[in-house]
C-alpha cells in the first residue's frame, strides 16, 4: 500500500488534512510519525520517513521504535504524557525551554494530572483559564492576580503540548480548535513595557551594588544580553582584540551564535578587572566570567539585585528568615512600587540605541530577536524627547484670526464652492448633449 492515510480524504485535501501518514511495506504497517519519534506533516516528511521504514526492513534491522501500547487498554494520562513530551521533545531537542520546564508544568500537572489527555475537553480548558485569573494569596499577599502574559504562557505551552499530542496520535483532535476554527484563545496583553532607568537611577544603583553585581548591571546596560546568557560566558568568549563578545549557540535563546561589540570603555574596563584572579593573575580562558567568590559560576543573584534596588531608592530591606523571597510584605509592596526588573536593563539597552540614532534592523542583531516587530518593543522613547519631538511644530507660523484674514479665507471658500458648482454643470451638459 505503501503511503496512505486512514481518512475519507482524496487527493490534495488528504495531502493537506490533520490526519497522520501511514506507512506499509513487506507487511510493515506504522505510524510513521511514531516510528520516527517527529512529527510528520507534509507529505515530503513521510517520503523520506517510508524510504528509511523500507531501508530497515531491507537490512533486517526494523524495530517498532516510538510506538506506544494501544490507548484503548492503558489510557495515557496527562503526568505521563508531560513526562513524554518533556523527554522526546524538550529535552530530546535540547530546547532553552528545558532549563524551566519542570517549573512551567506544574500548574498544568496539577489540573490535569490525573485525568486522560483524550478526556481533556474545551470547556475543561476555559475553566482552568477562569481559575487562573482568580485573586489569590501569594507569599502572605492576597488580592494578587496573574498577568495576561502569565497566563499567556501557562495556556501556550499546554496548547503545543496537546498539537504535539495530535502529530504524535496520541490524540485525534486538540481541543483547542475544530477545524480551522480557534475556540480557546490567548488573554490580550500589553507586552509594551516602558519603564526607563534614568541616568540618576543607574548611578544609585551602581552606587549601593556590591562590586560584583555592579560589574553585572554595567555589563546588562552596555550589551543587553539576557541574564543566562550572561551567566554562561566564559573568557575564551571574548575577543580582547577586536573587542568583541561571543554568545555561544547553546547559550542563548534563539540557538543562535551571535557577536556584541564591546562599546564602552567602563564595559571594557569591568571585563578586565572580572579577568584577575585574587592573586592578581589571570583567570583560564575556560573560566566564568561573572562567578562568587570562589571562582563558581553563578547562578542566581537575585537577592542582591532587590537589595540594591531598595538601597538605591531610600529603602532598607528587611527580612524575616533571610531568602529573598522572606522579604517583609512592606518591603514587597515598596519593590512592587517601584517596578524595576532585571530585563529592563536590556530594554534601556535597546532604547538608548534607538536613541542615539541606531536603526532597528541593528538593534535587532545585537539583541538576538528573529523579528524586527519584537525589537519594536523594546523602542521605549522618553517622554521628554517625544515633547521634543511635537514641539518641532512650534517653528511653523503661527496661526492669526484676524478680520482680514477671515475675509480672505470665506471669499477663497466661495470661489472655490462656485467653480466646484460651475465645473459640475458643465460637465452634466455635455454628457446630456452626447446622449
Amino acid at each position: 500500500m505503501g503511503l496512505y492515510k486512514i481518512c475519507e480524504h482524496k487527493g490534495r485535501a488528504r495531502d493537506r488534512c490533520e490526519h497522520a501518514w501511514w506507512g506499509s511495506f513487506r507487511g510493515r504497517r506504522v505510524s510513521l510519525a511514531r516510528w520516527a519519534n517527529c512529527e510528520v506533516r507534509s507529505k515530503a516528511k513521510a517520503d523520506a520517513v517510508l524510504d528509511e521504514l523500507r531501508k530497515t526492513v531491507r537490512a533486517g534491522t526494523f524495530d517498532e521504535r516510538g510506538l506506544e501500547p494501544p490507548r484503548e487498554a492503558s489510557p495515557l494520562t496527562f503526568s505521563n504524557f508531560a513526562e513524554v513530551y518533556k523527554q522526546r521533545h524538550v529535552l530530546a531537542k535540547g530546547l532553552a525551554l528545558a532549563s524551566t520546564i519542570d517549573y512551567r508544568l506544574k500548574p498544568l500537572i496539577a489540573r490535569f494530572g490525573d485525568r486522560p489527555i483524550a478526556e481533556i475537553r474545551t470547556a475543561d480548558i476555559e475553566d482552568f483559564v477562569a481559575d487562573l485569573k482568580k485573586p489569590r494569596t501569594v507569599n502572605g499577599l492576597d488580592g494578587r492576580k496573574l498577568m495576561p502574559a502569565s497566563i499567556n504562557r501557562t495556556l501556550g505551552l499546554l496548547r503545543h503540548m496537546l498539537n504535539w499530542a495530535v502529530g504524535r496520535e496520541y490524540l485525534d483532535r486538540t481541543p483547542f480548535r475544530r477545524g480551522t476554527e480557534v475556540l480557546v484563545r490567548l488573554e490580550r496583553e500589553d507586552n509594551r513595557r516602558r519603564r526607563r532607568v534614568s541616568e540618576q537611577e543607574e548611578a544609585a544603583l551602581l552606587a549601593v551594588a556590591s562590586p560584583h553585581l555592579r560589574s553585572m548591571i554595567i555589563a546588562a546596560l552596555d550589551t543587553g544580553v539576557r541574564r543566562g546568557e550572561m551567566l554562561a560566558l566564559r573568557f575564551d568568549d571574548v575577543d580582547w582584540k577586536r573587542r568583541l563578545i561571543v554568545l555561544r549557540g547553546e547559550t542563548t535563546k534563539s540557538r543562535r551564535t551571535r557577536v556584541v561589540p564591546i562599546g564602552t570603555s567602563r564595559l571594557l574596563a569591568v571585563l578586565q578587572w572580572l579577568r584577575l584572579d585574587s592573586t592578581g593573575g589571570l583567570k583560564s580562558d575556560d573560566a566564568a566570567i561573572f562567578s562568587n567568590e570562589v571562582g563558581e559560576p553563578l547562578k542566581t543573584f537575585k537577592k542582591a539585585w532587590l537589595v540594591a534596588v531598595l538601597k538605591a531608592h531610600g529603602i532598607d530591606p528587611h527580612w524575616r528568615k533571610g531568602a529573598y523571597k522572606d522579604l517583609t510584605s512592606e518591603c514587597q509592596q515598596r519593590f512592587r512600587e517601584i517596578n524595576l526588573h532585571w530585563h529592563d536593563l536590556r530594554h534601556e539597552y535597546a532604547s538608548r540605541l534607538v536613541e542615539r540614532g541606531v536603526p532597528l534592523a541593528q538593534v535587532r542583531d545585537l539583541l538576538g530577536h528573529a523579528s524586527i516587530l519584537t525589537t519594536e518593543r523594546y523602542d521605549n522613547q522618553k517622554l521628554e524627547a517625544l515633547q521634543a519631538a511635537a514641539e518641532r511644530l512650534e517653528g511653523g507660523k503661527k496661526f492669526d484670526t484676524t478680520n482680514d484674514d477671515a475675509d480672505r479665507v470665506s471669499s477663497f471658500f466661495q470661489v472655490s464652492v462656485d467653480q466646484h458648482f460651475a465645473d459640475s454643470a458643465d460637465a452634466a451638459s455635455k454628457i446630456l448633449r452626447t446622449n
